[in-house]
């Protein structure tokens, strides 16, 4: 069937008999022995439409098979590893083919490079995990680039960070805003008041106490509304956490503004930062 719709359907990974953590680039692992391939979605950074589905899952154990959580995360952001794209949890009554979520509640996606496996199985224990990732991923040509890194005209890099809080000494301990571009990198999303895809990423630093929370945020009619958000439940709690934050609009974004960190219990985040990717074409006005 000729390819019409240039749409990319492949497969990235396949994992049989996985007992235990364990974070894998593009390939087959079989029994811990992993084989890699090269990656097919690479030379895109952004997809504009990219869905993942897993097939042939299996549970050993029956009922009281073990549970394990399921990863995929991209290295491909200039400068960042290991964020997350979308995730699911399988346990003994996954089985067949299973539709992952978005974590960022949004039908594209970064090029994936890597899928985390963590068990929540007792020690001792014998079940195993065993699956196939497959995606769906069309792309389309951006109008806005950041000038580095990549041509695909993409905007990429840190949106707000622990720079804005100077007086702090990079040290938030309290409800703080930070103004979008007052950071080490601009990228430049002021450029455009609407864009068709945006992801971001809130990243913790080196040291955590407390619950945070981080909602990106943008302007209508004289006011603020959120655009993307980590939850209000204070998911923010370990060194390193690397969250995505669900769009409120499923993916398009106007331009943000600000970017509010929420203290959900009493404590200090370090080096927090705010990482985004943005893609969006120019439009067309219809004749009134």
């Amino acid at each position: 069937m000729m390819n019409f719709g240039k749409v990319k359907e492949t497969r990235l990974w396949g994992v049989t008999a996985q007992f235990s953590d364990v974070r894998l680039p593009i390939g087959d692992s079989a029994a811990g022995t992993h084989t890699s391939f090269a990656n097919p979605l690479r030379g895109t950074l952004f997809w504009d439409r990219c869905q993942y589905i897993l097939s042939g899952v299996t549970v050993n154990g029956g009922a009281t098979g073990g549970s394990f959580t399921v990863t995929i995360e991209t290295d491909a952001l200039r400068g960042y590893t290991a964020l997350p794209i979308a995730r699911l949890r399988l346990g003994p009554n996954s089985t067949g083919r299973i539709v992952m979520d978005s974590l960022h509640r949004s039908a594209g996606s970064p090029t994936p490079t890597h899928l985390r496996i963590e068990d929540t199985i007792t020690a001792g224990a014998t079940q195993a995990l065993s699956f196939q990732v497959h995606c769906f991923a069309k792309q389309y040509r951006g109008v806005l680039g950041s000038g580095g890194g990549t041509s695909e005209r993409i905007l990429q890099g840190s949106l707000a960070g622990n720079q804005s809080a100077t007086s702090a000494g990079g040290d938030f301990t309290t409800d703080t805003t930070l103004v979008v571009g007052i950071s080490d990198t601009n990228i430049g999303m002021n450029r455009m008041r609407l864009w068709d895809n945006a992801m971001f990423w809130a990243i913790a630093g080196s040291t955590i106490t407390g619950t945070w929370e981080v909602d990106v945020v943008g302007t209508c009619a004289g006011g603020t509304f959120t655009i993307a958000t980590t939850g209000t439940t204070g998911n923010i709690a370990t060194i390193g956490d690397k969250f995505a934050l669900a769009n409120a609009t499923y993916g398009q974004a106007v331009n943000p503004t600000r970017v509010i960190v929420t203290e959900v219990s009493a404590g200090t985040i370090n080096a927090l930062e705010v990482v985004g990717i943005a893609k969006s074409g120019r439009g067309s006005l219809a004749k009134s």
